[in-house]
């Protein structure tokens, strides 16, 4: 895993072994490089939340079974948004094309997981995808900032 950001800078990026230690050390790494960043509580929690859950899934559903297994995650913080983009070797997969699970009649039939994006698109204002001509899936989810007045 390693990481580039900075000192004010407004990218951030990060190779994330796809591992769970990878997926660890990764994850302390995003959060270590957001206390850099000008960013509102509330769009710190959708970017990590949105990290976690798309590094997640790569690892679940995605990763091939081996160390040399790599996920590419840039992060730009734009005036009214952050951008997070995600790379990574797996088989073809695009969002977009999956809808919203139905919502459960009760607690006792609710399926445990399943629900990763729906987070992802309840805290996103956009997901776009490409199958990269180099045979890698390439995911951007626009984040919305939120504008505090008198900032910018």
């Amino acid at each position: 895993m390693t990481g580039a950001a900075a000192n004010g800078s407004r990218r951030l990026e990060l190779t994330v072994a796809a591992t769970r230690e990878g997926f660890s050390r990764g994850f302390d790494e995003l959060r270590q490089g957001l206390d850099g960043l000008p960013l509102d509580p509330q769009s710190r929690f959708a970017v990590e939340l949105v990290f976690e859950e798309v590094v997640a899934n790569v690892l679940q559903h995605g990763a091939r079974p081996s160390a040399e297994s790599r996920i590419q995650v840039v992060l730009s913080l734009e005036d009214d948004a952050v951008r997070l983009t995600f790379l990574d070797q797996g088989p073809p997969f695009d969002p977009r094309q999956h809808p919203d699970p139905a919502p459960p009649t009760n607690l006792e039939s609710a399926p445990t997981g399943g629900r990763g994006l729906l987070l992802i698109r309840r805290f996103s204002s956009g997901l776009d995808y490409l199958r990269t001509p180099e045979g890698q899936n390439r995911l951007t989810v626009t984040i919305p900032r939120v504008q505090r007045a008198g900032n910018r």
